[in-house]
């Protein structure tokens, strides 16, 4: 088995894990689905994200605030603690649509995310 397969099989038990972890995590169901359709937006794989995650993502968060900034602390997460640069490259191209298509709570959230350090604790 050559390295990039490994390297490749590894970035895929590793989004099952993710997507099996925040489905046990105990939150609500609504903040569960976000996570995994997060996960799903930046799995490891070198293709680009499906637009139905992004789509569910955007739907999610539409509806209130606390999911908007569920939304930045899950992305904020993700990125911190991935290795990985198609996961980092998709999380911050996530972040773009987010802010370009999304509701304006996500500049307010992220400003304040920022402020309170939130992009090095998450």
């Amino acid at each position: 088995m050559g390295s990039s397969k490994l390297k490749r099989a590894i970035g895929a038990v590793k989004d099952q894990t993710s997507v099996g972890l925040a489905k046990v995590g105990g939150r609500s169901s609504s903040v569960t689905e976000l996570e995994v359709a997060i996960v799903k937006a930046t799995r490891h794989d070198e293709y680009p994200a499906e637009e139905k995650y992004v789509r569910e993502i955007l739907s999610l968060t539409s509806y209130s605030r606390n999911y908007v900034n569920a939304c930045v602390t899950i992305l904020s997460r993700r990125l911190n603690k991935t290795k990985n640069w198609s996961v980092a490259l998709k999380t911050l191209i996530l972040i773009q649509r987010l802010l370009t298509e999304g509701d304006r709570a996500y500049e307010l959230e992220i400003f304040f995310a920022t402020r309170q350090g939130t992009r090095r604790t998450a």
